[in-house]
């Protein structure tokens, strides 16, 4: 009997050797998620802090929001908070915030909704480029190689980036997605996540005036909240921007997205479409092993010293008088 159950222990250490187990991460619970607009204000330490709360949903049973930072552009959680929420409609925010760089860059951002293609934010005043990733479906694993080079090529830890990311991505990818997060918690990358919709539907059949979020039965709301709580679920604090799949858009779709918020993220450089980056441009390419072409030309502007990579809360600068909220996102990575 002994002999038996030694056995099965040497089997048992053996399996664990060559199968290891992996142990799932724990994620937050994300339940009631809805759209909720208000101003909060918390008083301490002789400084006022203020944000504006754009959803209201229950955090592992918790009372929590998710706010913006008018300011910095910066999104965060408040749980259980002890300042002051004072609900309001959205349009009334906007005024009462007009100074801020966020109502600012939102109010830019409505003059940018008649295009169907490439509509939004597409290039901004600042000294620098915005490089942007976009994670939509695909059957192919990251290109990890290609974010390695380009994190050995930055001299500036960490490198700032946009990471627009879809639920299928996600759900599909979960190894590379803990990847990601954890070159940003060794601060080798400073990740900006953005929503890049729910179902990032797209048919080879269809043309595009009915493909995309453009499809007939597509829920603006479902493709934009659905994906807030699973970023939510996987430990990600969705940013102000939405990029819309295949930048595909029209202003009855546009303008909903606007009215959750959010701020409609495109590009003016798109490397694999051949355009090339300028101060001030928003780079565009694909790490998810669905267009290689791009990724290698950005390594080759990167050895050869051509861009200048910002995080995009420097869009800042182009909204604010504020010579000191500037100065916080001033920091530029040579590449």
């Amino acid at each position: 009997m002994k002999q038996w159950l030694y056995k099965l222990s040497v089997y048992c250490m053996l399996a664990i050797m060559i199968f290891p187990v992996t142990i799932a991460q724990s994620y937050p619970k994300i339940s009631a998620y809805m759209p909720y607009y208000a101003l909060y204000s918390e008083s301490g330490q002789n400084k006022t802090t203020r944000y504006i709360i754009i959803r209201r949903f229950k955090y592992n049973s918790m009372q929590a929001y998710l706010y913006i930072n008018p300011y910095t552009l910066r999104t965060g959680i408040l749980i259980n908070p002890e300042g002051i929420v004072q609900q309001d409609s959205f349009q009334n925010i906007i005024q009462k915030c007009a100074d801020t760089p966020y109502a600012q860059l939102y109010q830019k951002a409505l003059q940018k909704s008649k295009r169907m293609f490439n509509a939004g934010i597409t290039h901004v005043d600042i000294h620098g480029m915005i490089l942007s990733f976009d994670l939509c479906p695909s059957k192919h694993s990251i290109d990890t190689d290609f974010i390695k080079q380009l994190i050995a090529l930055n001299k500036i830890p960490p490198l700032p980036v946009t990471i627009c990311i879809s639920r299928k991505w996600m759900i599909t990818h979960p190894d590379d997605l803990q990847w990601l997060q954890s070159l940003a918690s060794a601060h080798k990358l400073d990740i900006t996540w953005a929503n890049h919709s729910f179902t990032h539907f797209y048919s080879r059949k269809l043309p595009v005036r009915k493909n995309f979020m453009l499809k007939e039965d597509t829920s603006v709301a479902r493709e934009v909240l659905k994906n807030e709580i699973c970023m939510l679920e996987h430990d990600i604090i969705p940013s102000i921007f939405f990029r819309f799949p295949g930048l595909i858009s029209n202003q009855k779709i546009y303008e909903k997205i606007m009215g959750y918020g959010l701020i409609p993220l495109g590009s003016d450089a798109w490397l694999a479409k051949g355009k090339k980056p300028v101060t001030g441009s928003i780079i565009l390419v694909h790490p998810n092993g669905n267009e290689k072409k791009g990724t290698v030309i950005l390594l080759q502007l990167a050895r050869s010293g051509a861009i200048n990579i910002t995080n995009i809360a420097s869009l800042t600068a182009a909204y604010t008088n504020n010579s000191q909220t500037a100065s916080v996102h001033k920091k530029q990575v040579k590449l």
